[in-house]
């Protein structure tokens, strides 16, 4: 089978966490072939921040402040999207910088992407309880296409697993995983949870099927228990595990599947989510 994947979009503010998903990103695009585009976004609420606030008598040069915001985004931008051009070295590459609410932006830029890579959190504060920053839960629960959510930590993956429900997202998961082992050659493992072992084992069976029929060779793994706590407690740092968004209609806008969020915010390798 011919890799599908042709177009990876990468989503980085700079930050350390966006440093392990630059590194993920330009691995699957060398392996994988395929064209790269780094997109930084140029956060619209920073650049007009002091509209924002009430300085009751106080007088702030707000053109001015806009201005130097937009400036300092500006430079930091070209700044990272040249060094990940040195970076890419002769992969087919473009770097984009566009503004606005960063998750709007790059579920926006995405449509026309594969896959969309990114860190577990940006440069701003409030993800240190949850592990999971703000951007990264909007994106993943819109993005039109597969999200590929970096560890903190990058490590070149040997391991493939697929959390396999019977659902019509964990389908999806196992197409989306054809589509990158065909590219990236990984050892692949089928993983289905269910109190029922029986279940559990006829399911994992359904997706090695499934895969064979694609020229993947995969290996069933039946579990017993929570499907969050196990597919966590198997997973290594070196494991990219696929997966899907449990959410059903209008609640996966608001909601990530309880299975997805635990997986996300304790994972200790990438996640990549097919909703």
């Amino acid at each position: 089978m011919k890799a599908m994947i042709k177009r990876i979009l990468l989503a980085t503010d700079g930050s350390e966490p966006a440093r392990s998903a630059e590194r993920m990103a330009l691995f699957l695009a060398e392996r994988l072939e395929a064209e790269l585009v780094a997109l930084f976004v140029k956060d619209i609420r920073l650049i007009r921040f002091p509209e924002l606030l009430d300085f009751g008598a106080l007088t702030i040069p707000v053109p001015t402040y806009h201005e130097a915001v937009d400036r300092a985004l500006e430079e930091r931008g070209r700044a990272i999207l040249e060094r990940l051009k040195k970076e890419a070295g002769g992969l087919r590459f473009d770097g984009v910088i566009r503004t606005g609410v960063p998750y709007e932006v790059i579920v926006r830029e995405a449509r026309t992407f594969d896959l969309l890579v990114m860190g577990r959190a940006g440069e701003q504060a409030g993800h240190e309880a949850t592990g999971l920053g703000s951007t990264v839960e909007r994106v993943v629960r819109t993005s039109p296409v597969p999200v590929l959510v970096a560890a903190l930590d990058f490590e070149e993956p040997r391991r493939l697993i697929v959390g396999y429900d019977g659902s019509d997202s964990a389908a999806r998961a196992l197409h989306f995983s054809a589509e990158l082992v065909a590219g990236v050659p990984l050892e692949v493992l089928v993983v289905s949870v269910d109190e029922d072992l029986e279940r559990a084992a006829l399911l994992a069976a359904e997706g090695v099927e499934y895969l064979k029929a694609h020229g993947v060779e995969a290996h069933p793994e039946p579990l017993g228990g929570d499907p969050g706590e196990e597919l966590v407690k198997l997973q290594e740092p070196s494991d990219l595990l696929v997966m899907g968004a449990f959410g059903r209609g209008r609640i996966v806008e608001l909601l990530l599947g309880s299975t997805t969020e635990y997986v996300l915010r304790r994972a200790v390798g990438p996640v990549a989510l097919v909703r």
